[in-house]
């Protein structure tokens, strides 16, 4: 592998992190426009923006992606695919997309354009990634919960691009499954309006009693940096080293990928690395601790204490004047006037104004000063952190200002006596060339040497380009006026840059067919239980189908269907398509696309977390599917596909599916594989307005955080569906009984006896 085969990719959510980006050594750039990306909350870039952005990036040969990469639904359809055209005549390098039926549209009506599956199609296994290989996806982004023996297992077994996330916030579930801040406050991280649940404190519960008395930020991982494992990264096959950070300042992103540039180009360059100058400097534009993630560990280490910028220690308090009201600190690190400080006992943060230092104001004190700043608020004596550093911000500002990406362009210059010149500037496949007004005379007297030629056509300033080779045919006894040759310079480089930055595409109008809603009629209930034990004694004579888990399959009833959870043991998986018991189902539900891609010949229900949420998608899958829980009721009766319609009107639905242990992690501080602890006692969150999230595991330590009120839906009639599945996770014997024999009631026109029992909610249905 050489050093043009890896890619630097980096986040922008504004022109001026875009261009630190940039000028620091991304070789692409990722970003999203004001629709349909999974950061809703950036500053994001407006259609001028945006095309602003492709010449910028193109003019310095970085390439340019746009994120597309959340779900929609049909009323959106017609703006998404308006959106795509003008993405595609700006000239984007790439989209990152999620949705499938999304994904057939672009490859179908724009082949030119590459498709990079986002993170938020789960993909974590080489299954799924074998599964988009055939579909002629350009590139994954796999999920942030894999490790690098399975990522060079992945990059080792397939002819796909691979893209890993190295550096930046995590988040605790996978993405695209999370569907915490939706339920919580409709706010869908897979519509890019995530409120970070998980940087909000919670109390674990232990059967009845709160043991987290300490720590309060239970679901707040600390910050990916696998800088010291570049090596690893390169050797394990990854394309592109994918930096996260769309919602942070431009010194963030400049810092960051400063380092990483360094730390690839060390390796190339087969020079011994160190990396604790930049650890420093990228904790200094933000810190909320780093990990090594799942990449190297089996589990994530958390911010507990502060989930947000907790700065680098710059010093402690010694004394406080409450009359004068005058802070006196000790530094430890140098302190500027402009900087924020942050008190973490006190959550408290102040920008430095006014400095002093032995009574008189200064602008900085050094290690060691004895410095004092107004502060209004007696706060408890600690140690004081920086967590904006205005000496770096300003460093920033000023490299942006300059040009520091300089590609290397060959230039020509031929003329002769009586004649003008023409300059000929030549970058990779670009040519241009320009000719002069005015003409080549005679000297009389000294005439122009090449030396001179050479050191006018050399000046390139604070332009893009370095000159690389220059071919100089002029005449020894020539004169040309120097004015004249500058303007000529200057028009060359105005007509590369033109060349280089003016290529759009041709729009491209795409006539959608016109699809009419399908009439569903309710054929019965539909059961899916955790674990065949919650069947044992129901009466199932009233029941059309139940799926239960694939593991526990044995064909014992006609009316079993297997189907495979989101998370589950790929090698139990295959032995079970290798079984007998695999032959004797006809059906099968899956919920990734891994398990979707060894499926042959047998019908398929797609479950919820395969979000079929409109019908592009729908109709491109072509099999039947249970809507997905972020839908509203215009949404399911929107459907136009004749396959079968499953919708949960009940279900404890799973916020987050994890691959982090809280339990383990809260008693032995990492995860220990099989520590029994969730079989010993029921565990629980509780938020800050005392909500309880039951957590619930399964055999492999994957951990499940329950909502709070379970989807308990009634109006059955008045949706456009086949099937009403009953979602059963731990509910007794009786409950299980009881909420059948109700849902039954209810379709045939009764109200609810049992909803009134639990607290329930209606979800997206409650508008």
């Amino acid at each position: 592998m050489k050093k043009e085969d890896i890619e630097l990719l980096a986040p922008a959510g504004s022109f001026d992190a875009l261009k630190a980006a940039v000028q620091n050594g991304a070789n692409a750039i990722y970003l999203g426009g004001q629709k349909f990306g999974a950061r809703a909350f950036a500053h994001n870039f407006d259609y001028e923006a945006l095309k602003q952005a492709v010449n910028y990036c193109h003019l310095r040969n970085v390439k340019l992606y746009v994120t597309v990469n959340t779900l929609y639904t049909n009323q959106q359809i017609e703006d998404i695919i308006s959106y795509i055209q003008y993405l595609y005549e700006i000239n984007v390098d790439a989209l990152i997309i999620q949705d499938m039926g999304l994904f057939h549209l672009i490859k179908n009506n724009f082949p030119d354009i590459e498709i990079h599956m986002s993170t938020q199609a789960s993909v974590r296994n080489l299954e799924g990634v074998k599964y988009f290989e055939e579909q002629q996806v350009d590139r994954v982004v796999l999920a942030r919960e894999m490790s690098i023996k399975e990522i060079s297992e992945i990059c080792h077994n397939c002819d796909i691009d691979i893209e890993v996330f190295v550096h930046g916030a995590l988040c605790m579930s996978y993405s695209g499954q999370c569907l915490m801040s939706s339920m919580i406050a409709k706010r869908s991280g897979n519509k890019g309006e995530c409120g970070q649940p998980c940087r909000l404190p919670y109390q674990l519960k232990e059967d009845n009693k709160i043991v987290s008395l300490h720590d309060r930020y239970l679901l707040s991982p600390k910050d990916l940096c696998s800088i010291e494992n570049v090596d690893q990264l390169i050797e394990a096959g990854i394309k592109s080293f994918k930096v996260e950070g769309r919602m942070k300042r431009p010194e963030y992103v400049g810092e960051v990928i400063k380092a990483y540039r360094k730390a690839i180009d060390t390796y190339f360059l087969k020079q011994k690395k160190s990396v604790e100058t930049d650890i420093l400097n990228m904790k200094k534009v933000f810190n909320r601790g780093f990990t090594k993630g799942f990449l190297f560990n089996n589990s994530l280490e958390l911010a507990k204490k502060i989930p947000g910028n907790q700065g680098v220690k710059i010093g402690k308090m010694v004394e406080y004047s409450p009359k004068k009201k005058l802070l006196q600190i000790l530094l430890e690190e140098e302190l500027y006037q402009g900087d924020r400080i942050y008190f973490p006992k006190d959550d408290f943060t102040r920008t430095i104004t006014k400095l002093y230092k032995k009574g008189k104001l200064v602008n900085h004190g050094k290690k060691g000063d004895l410095v004092a700043i107004e502060l209004d608020t007696r706060l408890k004596m600690q140690n004081v952190f920086r967590v904006v550093d205005s000496k770096i911000v300003s460093q920033t500002e000023q490299f942006l200002k300059q040009e520091h990406v300089k590609l290397p362009v060959q230039m020509s210059l031929d003329g002769v006596i009586h004649s003008p010149i023409t300059l000929t500037l030549t970058y990779k496949k670009e040519k241009v060339t320009v000719k002069s007004d005015a003409i080549i005379e005679e000297a009389y007297k000294t005439p122009l040497s090449k030396e001179r030629i050479l050191e006018q056509l050399s000046k390139l300033g604070n332009t893009t380009f370095t000159l690389d080779i220059i071919r100089i045919h002029f005449p020894e006894n020539g004169t040309f006026p120097i004015k004249e040759l500058n303007n000529l310079r200057r028009e060359a480089i105005s007509k590369l840059e033109t060349a280089l930055v003016d290529k759009t595409r041709e729009r491209k109008d795409i006539h959608l067919h016109k699809y009419q809603s399908k009439k569903h009629a309710l054929k019965g209930i539909v059961l899916q239980v955790n674990n065949l034990c919650q069947l044992e004694g129901i009466d199932l004579s009233e029941v059309k189908e139940v799926f239960v888990p694939f593991y526990q399959y044995k064909g014992q009833n006609d009316k079993y269907v297997p189907y495979v959870p989101f998370l589950y043991d790929e090698n139990q998986f295959k032995e079970f398509l290798n079984s007998d018991y695999y032959h004797l189902c006809n059906k099968i539900q899956v919920n990734d696309f891994g398990a979707l891609h060894q499926i042959k010949d047998k019908e398929i229900v797609l479950g919820y977390h395969m979000n079929v949420n409109n019908n592009l998608t729908a109709i491109e899958f072509n099999q039947s599917f249970v809507v997905p829980y972020e839908l509203s009721k215009k949404d399911i009766q929107d459907y136009c596909i004749d396959k079968e319609i499953y919708f949960s009107g009940y279900s404890q639905i799973k916020n987050m599916n994890m691959k982090h242990c809280i339990i383990s992690d809260y008693y032995f501080s990492k995860k220990v594989k099989n520590c029994q602890m969730c079989k010993k006692h029921h565990y629980s969150l509780i938020d800050r307005k005392s909500k309880e999230f039951k957590i619930i595991t399964d055999n492999y330590c994957n951990n499940y955080i329950i909502h709070s009120h379970r989807f308990y839906f009634d109006q059955i009639q008045t949706l456009n569906v086949d099937y009403l599945l009953l979602n059963f996770i731990d509910e007794s014997h009786d409950e299980i009984e009881r909420i059948i024999g109700d849902f039954k009631s209810i379709i045939q026109g009764n109200k609810s006896i049992e909803k009134r029992k639990y607290d329930t909610f209606l979800g997206y249905f409650s508008d």
